[in-house]
């Protein structure tokens, strides 16, 4: 004889369904959240700072809800009829679900929970549900009521938003047949499920609250007065009769007012006095004083300089600024050379020509009874006729000039002995040598 199924709705939502002597759903109760210490968390940030406008969909949060249900039939000891589930619209279980889908643990549980997150897909939920629209509705609320603080200190705190009815949890249990020839009985119950909108601190809102915060102090870096020095020598290439006058130019410019010592340097310990540059009224260029090097080279060593010759390189030296205070500094260095002109004939070794000296010679006395020139065919004397003393040019064998020696009056030669070979005074007796 067959049976039919029939379903009975009871009070409320529950709804009972199952075949006549089947096994069935007795008790299925899912309670509405009360309060909101088990409703499920959004939290929701601000990306300009103006408003709040972005949620976290990867937030994992944890609902609650209170549970009661039995069947007919328990299916012996481990109960094994019990079957069940639950689902929530704008939320999706990520883990944890109590109780069990199957067992002891339905027919004893008092709640049912799970781990949650927000559904990508809510808006498309038949509960409505706006976390973003809750924070802003908050907002404005807030603004409107008298001496409440700024936009941006409301935003840069953040708050929290209780939302009710945020959601629908649904529970569905089947109490299995028993036997071959029974049914399942089936209920399903919903519940409200409330929510908890966190309205995170914007950093941003709190940037544009307050005001920036004074730059850190940079460390502070000495700055030189002497900024820098514009060094030249006016004649850097002399040639010219010597000693040659180096002629230096200089200026100087300061960062600041500042009073400074300096003086000029050169080759082979070359320095001249200290010179101060009275402080000035403000920074900028400024002229140095001015100095003149002389310098007279030596002709170079075993060389004749003839009369508007040249000596070649005779000198190359340099010139620069020495700083001495406020700041001890010295510059690169002018190089210069100097080319002499030889004024008048040189002798080599550096010795000038001198005039040459005219000899003195005394004149000779009569010897008494000597005969005049020509009057004896014996006499040796001879008279010259007076001349004046004249240069020679230079010996070609020494180099040093010969002196030719004319002398005034009669000179008297000495005869010479025909026989013996020596030279005889007129009377009669041989001659002395010269040591």
């Amino acid at each position: 004889m067959a049976r039919y199924f029939h379903c009975v709705f009871g009070i409320g939502t529950l709804l009972l369904c199952g075949p006549a002597m089947a096994n069935k759903v007795t008790k299925l109760d899912l309670k509405d959240m009360q309060g909101y210490a088990d409703a499920p968390v959004v939290e929701v940030y601000s990306s300009d700072g103006e408003k709040w406008d972005t949620i976290d969909f990867n937030k994992t949060t944890h609902v609650r809800l209170g549970f009661d249900a039995d069947c007919r039939y328990k299916g012996g000891s481990n109960y094994s009829a019990y079957e069940g589930s639950m689902l929530l619209r704008n939320f999706q279980i990520v883990g944890n679900m109590y109780p069990e889908a199957s067992g002891e643990t339905i027919a004893k549980a008092n709640h049912v929970s799970a781990d949650v997150r927000l559904s990508p897909n809510f808006k498309t939920s038949i509960i409505d549900f706006d976390p973003v629209g809750a924070c802003n509705a908050e907002l404005e609320n807030r603004l409107a009521l008298p001496d409440s603080k700024s936009k941006y200190e409301l935003l840069a705190e953040g708050f929290i938003v209780n939302v009710p009815n945020a959601d629908q949890a649904l529970y569905t249990l089947t109490c299995k047949r028993i036997t071959k020839a029974g049914f399942d009985g089936m209920a399903f119950n919903p519940a409200s499920v409330n929510a908890r909108v966190v309205c995170k601190p914007s950093a941003k809102a709190k940037a544009k609250l307050e005001p920036p915060p004074p730059p850190k102090p940079k460390k502070a870096k000495l700055v030189a007065a002497v900024e820098g020095v514009d060094f030249r020598i006016l004649n850097p290439a002399y040639e010219g009769k010597c000693p040659a006058a180096i002629k230096v130019d200089a200026r100087i410019t300061l960062n600041y007012p500042a009073e400074v010592k300096y003086r000029y340097v050169g080759d082979k310990g070359h320095k001249s006095p200290v010179f101060t540059l009275k402080k000035k009224a403000k920074g900028g260029t400024w002229n140095l004083a001015p100095w003149v090097r002389h310098v007279k080279p030596a002709p170079p060593a075993g060389k004749l300089a003839l009369p508007g010759g040249k000596h070649k390189s005779d000198y190359q030296g340099w010139m620069r600024v020495e700083i001495l205070s406020p700041q001890a500094r010295t510059y690169p260095a002018a190089q210069f050379t100097v080319r002499c002109h030889a004024p008048s004939p040189a002798i080599s070794g550096g010795l000038k020509n001198a005039p040459t000296p005219k000899p003195a010679f005394p004149k000779l006395a009569p010897v008494p009874g000597a005969q005049p020139a020509g009057t004896s065919p014996g006499s040796r004397l001879r008279t010259v006729p007076q001349t004046k003393q004249e240069p020679v040019p230079a010996n070609k064998a020494t180099g040093q000039p010969e002196i030719r020696r004319v002398v005034q009056g009669a000179v008297r030669l000495p005869q010479r002995d025909e026989r013996r070979g020596t030279p005889q005074d007129p009377t009669g007796a041989p001659a002395g040598r010269d040591e």
